[in-house]
């Protein structure tokens, strides 16, 4: 079982939900923090100390408020997190649902679970521990069928996100190609790129590019 846990969380009632959980697992230490920064800060002094934790479980979205700070998101402590203590296991726990943030987040970072928050949250945190303690991933019944779900994102190169990130930055086909030609970037000719954009709305059954744009943003492709 694990024995020592850090759950990064703003919303206090729910970090008391997911201790109150945790705590009926018979887990020695749960630690609790609101801001990423903190959790961050307290992952590095438990390695100084010799006596790291073995689980992250973090939220992927952090309110605004009036404190400064370096770290905003989930994404952007797992991804430091990784640097420092890549064998760490996470968690996340989140009501977010696009599968090109799920997607990174697994690909990019080797995350070794994805609970939803809602009903069954506390059944599949239950799940989750014990199947990660057995070496298993363990992701929600909803993500599991956005996953299998997700081929068209898998026929996305980078190029094709680098045409797509600068079209929603307002660029035409022919800055879009300039940007390419200037960067060395191949297939950055304006007819490729108007052959791949094409490719793209048929992909995404868009109608029109700012449709196809939208499209992208709302899976979390870009």
């Amino acid at each position: 079982m694990f024995k020592k846990i850090l759950v990064a969380e703003d919303q206090q009632s729910i970090s008391a939900g997911l201790k109150s959980t945790l705590t009926k697992l018979d887990i020695p230490l749960i630690e609790t923090v609101d801001y990423c920064d903190n959790a961050l800060l307290k992952l590095k002094a438990a390695l100084l100390k010799n006596v790291p934790f073995d689980l992250l479980i973090t939220d992927l979205s952090f309110k605004e408020d009036h404190r400064l700070r370096k770290l905003r998101s989930g994404e952007d402590l797992i991804q430091q997190v990784k640097k420092i203590q890549p064998d760490l296991n996470v968690i996340v726990f989140s009501i977010e649902n696009r599968i090109g943030i799920v997607k990174k987040l697994i690909d990019v970072y080797g995350i070794n679970g994805y609970i939803s928050k809602g009903r069954r949250e506390a059944e599949d945190l239950n799940k989750a521990i014990k199947a990660i303690l057995r070496g298993v991933p363990y992701f929600s019944e909803d993500i599991v069928a956005l996953l299998h779900n997700a081929g068209n994102i898998s026929e996305v190169n980078t190029s094709d996100k680098l045409i797509l990130e600068l079209l929603a930055k307002g660029l035409n086909q022919k800055q879009i190609s300039e940007h390419f030609k200037k960067n060395n970037i191949p297939s950055g000719s304006k007819r490729s790129i108007e052959y791949r954009l094409q490719d793209l709305k048929i992909l995404f059954e868009a109608d029109t590019l700012p449709h196809l744009i939208s499209i992208v943003k709302d899976i979390g492709l870009i």
